[in-house]
């Protein structure tokens, strides 16, 4: 069949002490329609390491496990990840506590394949409702929104704006339309493109975690990319505190820090300058910004002035007003002149 060959998945997964890691591989695979085209790349950063030599997708994955003392934080983890790919056409990156809807992977490809149509650089992103655990026992979920089969288009937070450096926070908002939208940020719990993806915007390693959906957003938009957001995300994430029994102990916990030779807010710390540099165009390699696009083509379409830390047009950055009266197929370019 000719479609099966040309759709195989790399599926990134960093995983930090998440007991959910196994139900979301689980899960991806056997939600899937193509399931023999799925490969996973995971990062595991956890006390115990998985054994998956009786899985049935024994072949299809790449496991990495990393003591908790040695991890670096979430995108150098990603970073990790990433370099476990081989030669499959399409990248996914979801958190390690996500549960996948049936044939989801078929789903998102008709997406992108229709995005592609129109755009040659499409990434589909978004944060997914959630869902919550009533029983971990006996793996038993609740799925939310779960009627809400709208896009969800992605904003910067009026309230948590700029809050820390060029870092502001994000959120997701119900359209109440089933249309595709062109959005300008980027969910690191959720992305979706081809794999030329990874090729021209690899994961920085040398970020530790606030400033990682906004950098990438800028390098994505400045090397020619473009984020859409789609009707009914096949995923859910779960973003709540687990429940006592699946607690998970965060990166920066005062207690996962006590061993290790490089302190969190040390990592923290250099990630801030490397934000700064990025911003500011001095970082010159592939982890900095794209000449595609500048930063003041991204200020026209979103409204933010990433440079002089403010926020021009409300319109665009805090509600999408603006954004959903794009035609999708259009270049940003073109929308910039109304």
């Amino acid at each position: 069949d000719h479609n099966k060959t040309l759709m195989k998945i790399f599926i990134s997964i960093a995983s930090y002490q998440d007991l959910l890691l196994p139900i979301t591989i689980n899960s991806a695979f056997t939600n899937a329609k193509f399931k023999e085209n799925l490969r996973f790349g995971i990062i595991d950063q956890c006390k115990v390491k998985l054994d998956f030599s009786k899985a049935k997708l024994k072949d299809q994955i790449s496991y990495i496990h990393i003591d908790p003392k040695d991890a670096r934080g979430p995108c150098w983890a990603r970073a990790n990840a990433q370099t476990l790919m081989q030669d499959e056409e399409y990248f996914l990156q979801v958190d390690s506590h996500t549960v996948f809807e049936k044939n989801w992977d078929e789903y998102l490809i008709q997406y992108l394949q229709t995005i592609k149509k129109h755009v040659d650089k499409p990434v589909i992103s978004a944060y997914p409702r959630g869902f919550e655990i009533v029983d971990f026992e006996k793996k038993v979920f609740r799925k939310l929104q779960e009627d809400d089969h709208s896009t969800h288009v992605m904003i910067v937070d009026s309230e948590k704006t700029f809050k820390d450096g060029y870092f502001s926070m994000q959120k997701g908002l119900p359209s109440q339309s089933k249309e595709i939208y062109r959005g300008f940020l980027i969910s690191a719990g959720f992305m979706f493109g081809e794999s030329s993806l990874i090729e021209d915007v690899p994961y920085d390693p040398h970020l530790y975690f606030e400033g990682e959906e906004t950098t990438l957003s800028l390098r994505l938009f400045t090397n020619g990319y473009d984020v859409f957001h789609i009707p009914k995300i096949p995923l859910f994430h779960c973003y709540v505190d687990y429940s006592n029994l699946a607690k998970r102990p965060m990166h920066w916990n005062e207690d996962e820090d006590k061993n290790r030779t490089i302190k969190w807010t040390e990592l923290q710390a250099k990630s801030k300058k490397r934000i700064d540099r990025i911003v500011q165009g001095n970082l010159t390699n592939v982890y900095g910004l794209g000449s595609a696009r500048s930063l003041a083509d991204y200020k026209d379409f979103t409204g933010i002035d990433i440079k002089n830390k403010k926020i021009v047009d409300e319109e665009r950055a805090f509600t999408f007003k603006k954004l959903y009266e794009f035609d999708w197929k259009e270049s940003p370019k073109k929308n910039f002149l109304w």
